[in-house]
């Protein structure tokens, strides 16, 4: 009976060791940035599972002991947050971040604001002789004569040409090729738009000399920005991306 009650006993004081063994723990050792490069004070780390967490201190440091399946939530006031999951399986005792926070708010272009003629005479006038983009085009554009549209205009007004001469039509005319060219201009304006939704215009110039649209159209070439590629992932994983090429960018031409 005291061989039984001996084993009972050790057996409840190796039960606690083992398991708290067989939960691994981490030292997080984080450092915060903006997309300009300079550390945010300030800065709250959070551990999500648990509850409790700490601040970055004046060099945007951080400090924090997170568990195997914990989830960690950096955040702060003006910024997109950052979250990250301690995968399970890790060898080391500690680990280093470098994480970067989004901002998440629009930093809107200047906007001129000029007063209308004194008259409705001139305002008329100055509106009737707006120069517009889309004039310019259309301009250029050579549409079939007028007896070939009404042969084959469409009740919504698009032309319907018969078989192989639509083929022909759509590879070969100047209207066919306007259109393309017109498709890949909103096509690259689209793409441009959607960068500058993420990242402002302004970040991208103090950080990476670019300067003007076409700077910026180069860069989403260069670095292999596609429109499905900003629409599906995180913003801070962009943000990583355009920090990664951006530099490599800026100093091609060197």
């Amino acid at each position: 009976m005291r061989l039984t009650g001996l084993l009972i006993l050790l057996t409840l004081l190796v039960y606690p060791a083992s398991k708290l063994a067989a939960q691994s723990y981490v030292m997080i050792k984080g450092t915060v940035w903006d997309l300009q490069g300079e550390e945010l004070v300030g800065a709250h780390a959070l551990n999500v599972t648990k509850k409790y967490g700490t601040f970055t201190d004046v060099k945007g440091n951080f400090f924090l002991v997170l568990a195997e399946k914990d989830s960690l939530k950096v955040s702060m006031i003006g910024y997109k947050p950052y979250y990250m999951r301690v995968p399970s399986g890790l060898s080391a005792q500690s680990y280093s971040l470098n994480i970067t926070l989004v901002a998440d708010t629009l930093i809107l272009n200047t906007a001129t604001i000029r007063p209308y003629p004194a008259t409705y005479r001139e305002f008329r006038q100055e509106f009737l002789t707006l120069n517009l983009p889309e004039d310019a085009i259309l301009e250029r554009i050579q549409m079939p004569t007028e007896p070939y549209r009404s042969k084959y205009t469409t009740p919504e007004g698009y032309l319907a040409l018969p078989g192989p001469v639509s083929l022909l039509y759509n590879a070969f005319s100047k209207e066919a090729k306007e259109l393309k060219k017109m498709q890949a201009i909103n096509t690259k304006n689209e793409l441009r738009k959607k960068l500058l939704s993420i990242i402002a215009r302004e970040v991208l110039e103090h950080r990476f000399d670019m300067k003007t649209d076409d700077d910026i159209d180069d860069f989403i070439i260069y670095c292999g920005l596609s429109k499905e590629y900003l629409a599906s992932t995180p913003h801070y994983i962009i943000a990583r991306r355009v920090s990664a090429c951006g530099y490599s960018w800026k100093d091609r031409g060197k």
